[in-house]
């Protein structure tokens, strides 16, 4: 096992293309971080309603914390015309620049230019007349729609978007209805109220691109394994698997207990291993970190 995470962490990149203008932080930024993140961690549970009371939209967060809600907030870095006065202004820039806010920013906008990649590859040079595409937890959809969005086709997409939140997939569906060129005959879409063991234990289909992003911050390793086999049986041969976990980070204990979002943390090696264990190769597999290491990204490829 050790042998294994060693080899993977050899891999392992700080990814922070240019033309996808990551998040990162300032000087000032990581000077106040060195104050400012024990403070946050010191915050005990019962400072929870404080927290909420702080901003509107972190109240909205707490509310709604391990769902799409949460992080399509995060994602839009809060409302700020809810913004007026001045602690509501101080609030926000805390909040809303954590290493954890820009992460998952960070993390939505690697995942869709992976999307985005093997899209165009697809597109251009597969000779197939149909392309398969499945998002597994699903959530809004935000990566794989606003990837469709820059790929128009003539070729035939199915979409499959799985959740067990029937609310993340009508928010997906009011999200579709907002992009431009993907509502064509050449796309087709299919939403799923399922959990991720219930529609993989029943699907025959093979896919292209095999989408799960959030889902393992919740699963140990062992269900994790069986899921990650389970979605190497569903991919059809150079398939692409693209999956996400949270990394050990210093805002841990602020996260889990002021905001009441309890995740399971891993190293990108670790993860990494539990794909390479389910049966992908470590040579056909991209393993990097968002430029604040908070979350791991792995693209693999079946043989």
């Amino acid at each position: 096992m050790k042998e294994i995470e060693a080899q993977m962490k050899k891999k392992v990149e700080i990814h922070n293309p240019k033309h996808l203008k990551l998040e990162t932080n300032s000087l000032i930024r990581k000077s106040l971080n060195i104050l400012l993140i024990p403070i946050l961690n010191l915050l005990p549970i019962k400072s929870r309603s404080l927290v909420k009371k702080s901003h509107k939209s972190v109240s909205d967060i707490v509310d709604n914390a391990t769902t799409h809600k949460a992080l399509e907030i995060l994602y839009s870095n809060g409302n700020k015309h809810l913004v007026k006065k001045f602690y509501e202004k101080l609030s926000h820039t805390i909040w809303f620049n954590t290493n954890n806010s820009k992460g998952v920013r960070n993390r939505l906008k690697i995942v869709k230019n992976e999307i985005d990649t093997i899209l165009k590859e697809l597109i251009v040079n597969d000779s197939k007349d149909e392309i398969n595409v499945v998002s597994i937890a699903a959530g809004s959809a935000r990566a794989v729609l606003e990837a469709l969005e820059n790929n128009p086709t003539s070729k035939k997409v199915n979409i499959t978007f799985v959740d067990k939140n029937q609310s993340a997939l009508d928010y997906s569906v009011e999200l579709l209805q907002t992009m431009k060129g993907i509502n064509s005959d050449n796309y087709k879409y299919e939403w799923i109220n399922d959990t991720v063991n219930g529609f993989l234990d029943k699907n025959s289909r093979k896919y292209s691109i095999v989408e799960m992003v959030g889902l393992m911050d919740y699963f140990d390793d062992e269900k994790a394994k069986r899921i990650f086999e389970k979605i190497h049986s569903s991919l059809e041969k150079s398939g692409q698997f693209i999956t996400a976990n949270i990394n050990h980070n210093s805002e841990k204990k602020f996260v889990t207990k002021a905001i009441g979002w309890p995740m399971i943390y891993r190293s990108a090696e670790h993860i990494a291993r539990l794909v390479h264990e389910s049966g992908f190769s470590h040579l056909d597999m991209k393993v990097y970190y968002e430029p604040l290491k908070i979350h791991s990204i792995i693209v693999a490829s079946k043989n």
